[in-house]
């Protein structure tokens, strides 16, 4: 059963004794290991799995490791996935060069020292867990950074409306200040004028009172003798 926590490893090789050797020696690590007997099996399971590491057999029956080697670097996804290289044959320079061009960690021998092998998968399963946590701190950043980069649209948004607001008070109090001060200026006009009328009208009264006594006195009759 599929560990969901654990990493896949891919073993390829088109010998069963071989594939079982080699999960022998890798079960303890508690990892994901995914059989292959040829690199076109090989090819089919990294079309639909991510893997931490490939153990691959050189030379096999109709794609050889170095032609599966080349298919697997031509992918993007696959195109930095380590791959230890195991032979049963001599390891010649040319094989190795060959190898190592194609971006092998490393070029073991059959019969491998299963605590070698086992040493060298672990180390290659540590450093992909760190680079799947690096890539999970970046993509947390990544996501932080767009939420603050809306955050601050945000912000600028309402620091417009704000300054809107602050512009449309202050139009507002402007406007109700000259409202006042035309209300005042009518208020003291139509006072002026009502005390001018006022004036008037104290004036027409004592006109009006001084010309009822003189025509009094005009009408007052003489003292008989």
């Amino acid at each position: 059963m599929e560990n969901k926590t654990a990493f896949n490893i891919l073993i390829v090789d088109d010998e069963p004794a071989n594939l079982l050797a080699l999960e022998a020696v890798l079960e303890s690590l508690g990892q994901n290991l995914v059989r292959a007997n040829s690199g076109e099996e090989a090819l089919r399971h990294l079309i639909q799995k991510d893997f931490a590491v490939i153990l691959l057999d050189v030379r096999m029956p109709g794609m050889n490791g170095f032609e599966t080697a080349g298919l697997i670097r031509e992918r993007g996804r696959t195109r930095h996935t380590p791959i230890i290289f195991m032979t049963a044959g001599g390891k010649t320079v040319a094989e190795m060069f060959q190898g190592y061009a194609l971006g092998a960690i490393d070029y073991l021998l059959k019969p491998f020292v299963p605590a070698v092998l086992r040493s060298k998968v672990s180390v290659l399963i540590d450093l992909h867990r760190k680079r799947e946590e690096v890539n999970h701190l970046n993509e947390e950043l990544s996501r932080k950074a767009k939420e603050l980069v809306m955050l601050n649209l945000k912000l600028e948004l309402e620091n417009g409306k704000h300054e809107r607001t602050v512009e449309e008070l202050r139009r507002s109090e402007k406007s109700l200040k000259n409202l006042n001060v035309n209300l005042e200026a009518m208020v003291a006009d139509r006072t002026a004028a009502l005390e001018e009328r006022g004036r008037q009208l104290t004036r027409t009264n004592e006109e009006l009172a001084k010309s009822a006594k003189k025509e009094s006195e005009a009408e007052t009759p003489l003292p008989l003798h």
